[in-house]
């Protein structure tokens, strides 16, 4: 197809970026740019779930990459097929990337998880407004869009919630970050510092969750790990069976405040009779389950997303990989992949194990084992590279932003940043100083602008910034509201 295709940025949506291709090409109506890039007048405005994706690919030849890493790290499909079968996370990936699946929300149990199947677009406003001045555009961020998140973990604050007059199936336009049209904006409400650290948790796991590849977390797997930490915070006899008065404690002080969340509604059933989340997740034939009802339970009975992995793999010692020696391995499913990719269509290492979902440590692994000869990489960080990692963290700069520009990994940023407290410090008065100053202009721009609205309907509107305020500038807040002419605070 003859058009401009921007690019696709490493956490934009499928969906945002198919709105800047219509943007750009000034098409006449939002079905002709769906029917250009996917041959179907509606694909490219469904914000949640992709569908044919290899026509996507042919016709943007290959710009966009690999139809599978378009599903997995651009659309909501990364989020939900870690916890699946391994065998039907796969079948799902290639039926949607070959056509569309109509009954996808009960294939990946989304109808049946009570946790509800509207996926409500997410802004967060400071990353809206830095967008704007440094691209001239804002953007859907995909890890916004997580039903578990309900914060934007580089500001620090809530995300708004978009809800839609119109059916998101039957929208005929895009809706953008700076121009919601009729949609009505609500800042997710978080009641407590405590309660911003739990959503912060929930939030940061999320992403480690899209990080794995699909089926990596079966249900059998993960119902493993569950028992092992269950039992080992003695919240599970030996046996399996659940000490339910402890756990229902647990999960309630963990989660007090947050059931008036959008999908958190659940929360509410927690009695002497909940443990049916606990007991299915984690019985020896286990049903499978939402993930957000996964990330719930792992951050009520572990001290991390890294330990719960662990747990899981604990017992699976006897893994093909590690154990069933080479004809096991050439039969697993993620390794033949790799292998195609590596040989047929000359990717590298690392391109391959980005597309199939594992670490590129993983990807030399299984190069080694399958004779797939190749270039091991120099691995050398300079003063000079050093010493502009650590400006960039002295400013504040998030760690994948600082990597794209320097060209060092990640691990590498955060290596240079754990080793210096000095640093660390440095780093964390530069980001609470920026959020400070965005949270008082916001604030301070409103009372301006709305000077006819009482503070409690202005505490309503979105980027409203009292909230940290309130946490964390609260005597400048005071003299604010009184300065601004506001009513009478009780905050000092």
């Amino acid at each position: 197809m003859s058009a401009i295709l921007p690019l696709l940025l490493a956490d934009q949506t499928l969906y945002s970026w198919c709105g800047r291709v219509h943007q750009l090409n000034c098409s006449t109506s939002a079905c002709q740019t769906s029917y250009r890039l996917f041959g179907t007048p509606y694909a490219a405005l469904c914000h949640d779930f992709p569908a044919h994706l290899w026509t996507l690919t042919q016709r943007t030849r290959g710009q966009l990459g690999h139809p599978r890493e378009l599903a997995l790290r651009h659309t909501l499909l990364g989020y939900f097929l870690p916890t699946l079968d391994g065998k039907e996370a796969e079948e799902t990936i290639r039926l949607i990337t070959e056509g569309a699946i109509p009954s996808l929300k009960m294939r990946l149990g989304i109808t049946a998880s009570r946790v509800g199947g509207y996926h409500p677009l997410k802004l967060c406003p400071d990353c809206t407004s830095e967008e704007q001045e440094r691209l001239g555009y804002s953007y859907w961020h995909i890890e916004h869009q997580f039903p578990s998140s309900f914060v934007c973990l580089r500001h620090a604050r809530p995300l708004v919630f978009l809800r839609d007059t119109v059916t998101p199936v039957h929208r005929r336009y895009w809706v953008a970050p700076t121009d919601p049209k009729d949609c009505k904006l609500t800042e997710a409400r978080v009641p407590s510092d405590t309660a911003m650290e739990t959503l912060s948790r929930l939030a940061r796991d999320s992403l480690k969750l899209t990080t794995l590849a699909p089926g990596y977390l079966s249900p059998a797997r993960a119902a493993d790990g569950y028992q092992r930490l269950l039992r080992e915070r003695g919240l599970a006899t030996r046996h399996g069976n659940l000490r339910i008065a402890q756990l229902v404690s647990l999960v309630r002080e963990r989660y007090r405040g947050l059931n008036s969340l959008p999908g958190m509604a659940s929360l509410d059933s927690i009695g002497d009779d909940w443990p049916g989340l606990a007991a299915s997740l984690s019985r020896r034939k286990p049903q499978p389950g939402h993930p957000l009802k996964h990330l719930l339970l792992v951050g009520a009975i572990s001290d991390s997303w890294e330990e719960f992995v662990q747990a899981c793999e604990a017992g699976c010692e006897s893994s093909p990989i590690s154990q069933q020696g080479y004809s096991r391995l050439a039969k697993d499913q993620n390794v033949t992949q790799f292998k195609q990719l590596v040989i047929k269509e000359k990717m590298s290492i690392s391109g391959a194990s980005r597309v199939v979902g594992v670490t590129s440590t993983t990807g030399v692994q299984w190069a080694k084992r399958l004779g797939i000869p190749y270039v091991s990489r120099t691995k050398s960080v300079t003063l000079a590279l050093v010493g502009e990692v650590r400006r960039q963290l002295a400013r504040g700069e998030q760690v994948d932003t600082i990597a794209t520009s320097t060209g060092a990994s990640p691990a590498v940023v955060n290596r240079i940043l754990g080793a210096d407290d000095r640093l660390k410090a440095s780093r964390s008065r530069s980001t609470f100083s920026h959020r400070r100053h965005v949270a008082r202009t916001s604030f301070s721009r409103l009372c301006n602008n709305h000077e006819d609205l009482p503070l409690s309907e202005l505490r309503k509107l979105p980027g409203n910034g009292y909230a940290w305020l309130y946490r964390n500038d609260r005597p400048w807040l005071s003299e604010a509201i009184r300065r601004l002419g506001r009513l009478p605070s009780r905050l000092s």
